[in-house]
């Protein structure tokens, strides 16, 4: 089965010193020659690099993911910018001008998140409309309320959800009243999510597998099909609690509500489609 991993970061410094792999070692591109062993190693043929500033340890990663790109076609790069809606379709038109496959934005717990919904969004949600630009949003689920309006305006805007919302899991059940503002994404055909950090949202992250987050995937297959659900890694924050063989085998081999078909779109064939949806004429 081939895989196209749809969230996943490289940075020019190692992301963490926690765990034990060679290549903090191996200097500034030694995460990246690691996930190429990885993608040799697990059949990983492509992957949404998804561009990370929002901390000053990571400051200039869009123009390093820029530089490796380059003689790397698996690398699909989605470049980081601030959530402000008046600077944000300049910044979209930059980074596409830059090579950038689509965007990515980082959203605090604690926003409102109305803005996403003002009319001095719209300029912002044209652009990614003509341009097909794919947004990766990491936001709450309970944060999605406005999101859903914006896209109700601009029904040719897709935003791919990171880490399934951020779902909250207590005493082995899903918080569903938290979590219905991201279900209610499911009639917005633009909307999709991706299957990825399972180890940030249970105690314990690094006890695999993490079932507790089954019922989230439940509920996400429920109400947007297996057709707009992506696989991703989330490499390389998931290393320091499961393997990434660990991190691939979870919803092929622990969770079981998946046919095979509906595992081969997941795990490849919806984020192929995104990206010919990307580059068509």
């Amino acid at each position: 089965m081939s895989i196209i991993d749809a969230h996943m970061h490289l940075f020019e410094r190692p992301y963490s010193d926690l765990y034990n792999n060679s290549h903090i070692r191996q200097g500034e591109e030694g995460e990246l020659h690691l996930y190429e062993e990885y993608r040799r190693d697990t059949g990983i043929e492509g992957a949404f690099v998804i561009c990370y500033e929002g901390d000053s340890r990571y400051a200039g990663n869009n123009g390093y993911v820029e530089r490796i790109k380059s003689g790397r076609p698996w690398i699909h790069s989605f470049g980081h910018m601030n959530p402000n809606p008046g600077t944000m379709r300049k910044e979209a038109q930059k980074l596409n001008q830059r090579g950038h496959f689509g965007l990515s934005c980082y959203l605090d717990r604690d926003d409102s998140c109305t803005w996403m919904a003002s009319d001095e969004m719209d300029s912002f949600w044209q652009y990614i409309e003509e341009e097909r630009m794919p947004l990766s949003l990491n936001i709450s689920a309970n944060q999605c309320g406005p999101l859903a309006e914006a896209l109700a305006r601009h029904p040719g805007a897709t935003v791919l959800i990171s880490h399934m919302g951020r779902p909250k899991v207590s005493g082995g059940r899903l918080d569903e009243a938290d979590y219905a503002p991201l279900l209610n994404l499911a009639g917005h055909e633009g909307a999709c999510v991706k299957l990825s950090g399972f180890y940030a949202f249970v105690e314990d992250g690094w006890r695999w597998p993490q079932k507790p987050l089954f019922a989230a995937v439940d509920r996400l297959k429920s109400e947007f099909g297996a057709e707009r659900l992506l696989f991703a890694t989330d490499f390389p924050p998931v290393l320091e609690h499961n393997s990434i063989r660990q991190t691939i085998a979870l919803l092929k081999l622990e969770y079981t509500g998946f046919t095979e078909s509906e595992q081969q779109a997941i795990y490849g064939g919806n984020a192929q489609r995104i990206i010919d949806w990307r580059y068509e004429d």
